[in-house]
This record gives C-alpha cells, structure tokens and sequence, in this order.
C-alpha cells in the first residue's frame, strides 16, 4: 500500500554563475523633461491668450463729434450702481449705465453744444420705479428748456415706459405696436389652500397690522390693512402718470382717465388719440434724425405704404448718426479746473441695493451683504478726502442682525463724518433700520418707506408627515428641547413665548426709531405698525425730514460742507467700480484688492454658475414666456426664503409691491 505522501514542489534552476544583472540606467531626465514642456506650453498659450484678449480689457474712448444725440435706452431698470460682467468685454458690450450717470449726462447734455438733442427708446422689459422714474421725468423737463429736442421710439410698453418718454416732443412708433395703457394694478401670490392640501401649517405672528408679510402663508387674499395701504401706492402712482401725460400731451386729467379706462391700445389708435405723433419704423426715426442733427431738411415720408409712388430715401446722403451712450458722453467731458470746488473735499456715495443679509460675497444680483457694506463704510470714513457721506439706500430690508450690524457702524460713521440717507424707490423695514441711524434722511415723494414691524412666519409640518404616513420620535433633556419642533403640533406655550420674543424684537424697533427721531415710543409706534408709507406721507408723519432726489442729497452736504452751489464736487462711489479683468480674478476668488487683515478667506466668490446665470433664480427669470410679475414674485419668495433659512429674524417688506 503508497503512502500519500506530499509531493515536494520543484525547485527554480538557478541561473549559471557567470550570469549577471546589468544596472538600470536613470531616466530622470524624462520627468524633468515633460514638466519642463508643460510649464513651456502653459506660458506660451498663457502668452497667446492674453495677445489675443488682452486689449478687451482696454477701455476704448468713444469720440463725441458735433452733432450727436445722446441715447437713452433705459436698460436693466437704472441700477443705482452698474456691476461688472465679467465676459462683457469678450462681447464687446457695455455694462450699461447706472441711475446717477444718467441723471448727470442729461444735465451736461443741457449745455454741451456737441449734443444736439436726447433720443430715448425705453426697453420693453424696462420697469423703473416711481421715484427714480420721477427723478428721470424732472431731469428732462429740465432738459427741455434749452430747446433742444426730445424724440421717443417705442416698439412696445406700458405705463412705465411711456411715463419716461412723455416729455418728448414727438414720440414714433411702428405701425404694429402695441401698448398696455390700462391703469396700475398689484398682484400677488397666496398659498394658504396649497400648503393645507399637503398639510403645512404656518403661524404667523406680525407686529402689528399693517405688517403682512405672512399673509402669503396664512391667508387667500390680502387684508383689509394691506388693501388701504397699496392702494395709496396705486392712487399716488395714477396721479403722476396722469399728470404728466396731461401736461405733455395737452389733454385735461378726465380725458386721460377715460382712455387708461378703456384698455389696450394699438398704434394707430394711440395716434388717434393723441398719445403718439408719427406711426414709423425705428430705420425711418434713425434716418429722420440723422437730417436733423446734421441741419438739413428731411423731405421723405416717415409712413410708408403701398400707394406711394414718390422718391422715399437719397442714397447719395452720406452724413451720419451719432448715438452715444451717457456712460461714454460723460467719459468725453472735461471739467475746467476752475469748475471743481476742491479735489481734496470729496462726497462718498455708499449704494447699498437690494435685500439685506449677512456675510459678504453677492451673486451677479444686486445685494446689501453686511460685511461689504460695512467695509465701504470704513473706507469712506476713513478716506480723509471725503468729508460727507451719502447713503443711497434701495432696499426693502432683510436680515435684522445684519441691519443692526450696518446700524451700529453707521452711528460710529456719523460721530466723525456726516451722513445722509438718501432713498431710492424703496427704503423699508432693514432699509428703514439703515436710513434712521444717518444726520438727516431724505426721501423722494414716491419713494416705499416705512414698514417699521417685525414678522415671523413658522411652518408645522405634522400635517404633511401624517398624509405620508411619517411618524417621529424624539429624546430631550428637558420639555423647553422640542421648543417649535415642527415634526408635533406646536404648543400654546411655545407659542405664547414666539410672540414675546417677536414683541420685543418690535418694540426695540419702535424704540430706536423713536430716539433717531427725536419722538416719544407712542408716537413713532402709532405711525409704525408695519406700515408702508410713501415719502411724501413719511414726511408728513415725521420719519424723514427732507423730500428729493439725490441731486438733493448732494447739494445738502454741499451746503454743510460749505461748497456754493454753483461749483461742482469730486463724488466718490462705493462700491468701488471694478474693471472686466478684476471681475474674472474675483470670479475665480484671486483677487488680492482690498483685502482686510481681518478677513477670512473663503470660496464665496467661486460662484461660475452665478455669474452666469445659471442660480435657480436667474434661470427662472430666463423662462420668458411666464408673466415677469409671477417670475419677480417667485424671485422675491425665494430670496426671502433664503435668507430666512440662515436669518431667522428679518425686517423685510410684506411683498414685492410691484404696480403695473
């Protein structure tokens, strides 16, 4: 019988003893070589690349001639500041013109002989608020007087684009156009019955009546508070309108009513009617315009049709049209020395636009972040050039730490310097909070102020989890642990103690109001309440002291300053401009400019798809075929959302008052 044995494996044949390894030859000449390449490659097409685009960062000069006209197209609604695109200069664009730049090149235009006259063709998507469309309206009466002309082409629009182009002297438009001159109107969304169909239940606690912010939440329409103050809005927005058609158009306020109540108008019969001079192409205005300026006769018909059998056009004329910008007409004009008080006393101008939050670091919307803001303060404040500070405040408020934030550096601002507040369209609740802490706050007669209240809105998801079948279990140290836990049925306790808290974040409010304003915490609180005021009514009720514009602003801290009123000032603007090339380092946070010791850095600014547009609310706003008014109202619900999810106390307005 074999034993089973285990087979012993055969060992490897060793190599013949003469046999020997050669030693591997070093081939660290190749890695060396290849990063050598890469760094050679990236250096040259670096090289090509800023060859190729470098001079798209060079600002080209426009040069005004004799015989321009200065065009006005009304762009992206006048922002109080322009923000740099920073692909702009790849395109070739502008990046527009801002509010003040308008304003002053309209006024330069007045006296400027090579400007012969303003042509204005106002965006259809254009929507300028009342107080700065107001200001633009004065700025071309104004104009007028020094008989230059005004002429106006309008494709399509509606109240807000005709109300800019009312003082023209004659306005064209094409034989299909179409305007929606109908009268104003403000709508706005409810989700009362949504959020019961899936079960959220929101508490809302406002202080007081008219602060109705939450209404959106809790109700199905507005309230009869919100109703009495909107529709002051409405009234005051009418009044304007009418008013400056009628004076324009030399027609009595009844006439104007009777048409705005009867509806939409095609061109033909907005001619019919008086509000529109010639019926003609846009080609047509340009080639009327372009005998104009140059003195010569225009002997063509403006309206074409069939039946004309006449010469319409002489293609020997070689003279040209002019159009500039006001931002490239104001980079034309030179200031005689003499014309400038003193280079070294300077006005800032601190633009604060938009909701209030805290941090830094804004998208490509417009945005008051607590730190930026703060920061443009300190520089203003300690520039010893600036002697007066303005505050042109847009906004309709935020986040209540980052406006109290902005509040305490403003009172340290005023002790060394003063500083003004200056109110655009809107300065309410956050916007409010800012204004109040500055010397004196100026408001134009239509600008939305006011809304001194406090809202809280919670919602209770109980409802929704027991339609899902969702249960929840919770532990916790103590009964105050599941404080407004949104998994149960909130408790009256935990209810009572939300509006204790609301009431007293209300009552410092009031109470900070009150000492800016010199008035006792019953006065303020019975024109507080959360209500929305205009300016002209603020004024009345003592929560600003002065009506007017910016020019207004700027000739008061002339005066305090004692700069005559005939001379001209360095205006300093924050934030500070940038240019195409700074905007992209930004972009991809590489940019060193202004960086305080204390900041922390961070990726904030490394935001592509921001810049653009691809955010959800950009890419919303790109959906043109849904009414811009549900688009902006969504816009303005998300943003509050937002800000909500890291803010959870605001002041902000009750809606985004939007009047068509």
């Amino acid at each position: 019988m074999e034993e089973n044995t285990p087979q012993q494996s055969k060992m490897p044949q060793y190599p013949p003893q003469n046999y020997r390894r050669e030693p591997r030859r070093s081939r660290w000449w190749i890695p060396v070589l290849v990063i050598g390449i890469v760094i050679v490659g990236f250096f040259v097409v670096f090289g090509l690349i800023v060859s190729q685009f470098g001079s798209a960062f060079e600002k080209k000069e426009v040069d005004v001639t004799d015989n321009s006209v200065l065009y006005l197209t009304l762009d992206n609604d006048l922002p109080e500041y322009v923000k740099t695109n920073p692909f702009m200069a790849f395109s070739g664009g502008s990046s527009g013109s801002s509010f003040f730049e308008t304003l002053r090149a309209i006024k330069a235009a007045k006296t400027d002989n090579r400007i012969k006259g303003i042509y204005i063709k106002p965006s259809p998507s254009s929507s300028v608020g009342l107080a700065k469309a107001s200001e633009l309206y004065d700025a071309l009466m104004d104009f007028k007087a020094s008989g230059k002309f005004i002429y106006a082409f309008m494709e399509v629009g509606a109240e807000n684009q005709y109300y800019s182009i009312a003082p023209a002297d004659s306005i064209f438009m094409p034989t299909e156009g179409i305007a929606e001159i109908n009268g104003y109107s403000i709508a706005s969304l409810f989700f009362k019955d949504f959020f019961e169909k899936i079960g959220i239940d929101y508490t809302v606690i406002h202080f007081e009546d008219f602060k109705s912010a939450g209404e959106m939440f809790n109700r199905t329409s507005f309230s009869d508070s919100a109703r009495v103050q909107l529709k002051i809005l409405l009234d005051q927005r009418l009044n304007y309108f009418v008013d400056a058609v009628s004076k324009n158009r030399k027609m009595t306020k009844e006439q104007v009513l009777s048409i705005l109540n009867r509806g939409v108008y095609m061109a033909d019969s907005l001619k019919n009617l008086g509000w529109v001079d010639v019926l003609a192409s846009e080609h047509s205005v340009k080639e009327f315009l372009k005998y104009k300026v140059n003195g010569d006769n225009y002997k063509f018909p403006l309206s074409i049709n069939n039946n004309m059998n006449k010469e319409l056009l002489d293609t020997k004329y070689d003279k040209k049209l002019k159009l500039v910008k006001p931002e490239d007409f104001l980079a034309s004009v030179k200031n005689e020395k003499d014309e400038i008080y003193d280079e070294k006393t300077q006005i800032a101008i601190i633009n604060g636009v938009g909701a209030i939050s805290s941090g830094s670091g804004s998208s490509n919307g417009y945005e008051i972040k607590s730190t930026d803001f703060i920061k443009d303060l300190k520089k203003a404040r300690n520039n010893e050039k600036v002697k007066a500070i303005i505050l042109r405040i847009d906004s309709p408020g935020g986040s209540v730490i980052a406006s109290d934030e902005i509040w305490e550096e403003i009172i340290k601002t005023k002790s060394i310097k003063p500083v003004y507040a200056s109110m655009s369209n809107v300065a309410a609740s956050g916007g409010y909070y800012m204004a109040m802490a500055c010397d004196t706050i100026i408001a134009h007669p239509a600008t939305i102020t006011g809304s001194i209240g406090v809202v809280m809105a919670i919602p209770n998801l109980s409802g929704t989890m027991g339609k899902l079948g969702i249960t929840a279990d919770t532990l916790s140290t103590g009964p105050a642990a599941q404080f407004l836990n949104g998994f149960y049925p909130f408790r009256k306790d935990n209810l009572d103690q939300l509006f204790n808290m609301s009431q007293g974040i209300y009552f410092r409010f009031v109470n900070r109001v009150a000492d800016s304003r010199k008035k006792s915490f019953d006065e303020i609180r019975a024109v507080a309440k959360g209500r929305v005021w205009t300016g002209e009514d603020a004024k009345v009720h003592g929560l600003v002291d002065v009506l007017g514009g910016i020019q207004t602003s700027i000739d008061m801290a002339k005066k305090r300053l004692g700069i005559p009123v005939d001379k001209k000032v360095v205006v300093k603007f924050y934030p500070e401009p940038e240019d195409e090339f700074e905007a992209i380092l930004k972009l991809f946070n590489l940019s060193q400019k202004d960086e305080d010791e204390d900041d922390v850095k961070s990726n904030n600014n490394l935001n592509i798809a921001k810049a653009i547009g691809l955010d959800k609310k950009s890419i919303l706003s790109n959906f043109s075929l849904l009414p811009k008014s549900f688009i902006n109202q969504i816009n303005y619900m998300i943003e509050m959302t937002e800000l909500a999810g890291k803010e959870k106390q605001m002041y902000a307005m009750p809606y985004l008052i939007e009047i068509k």
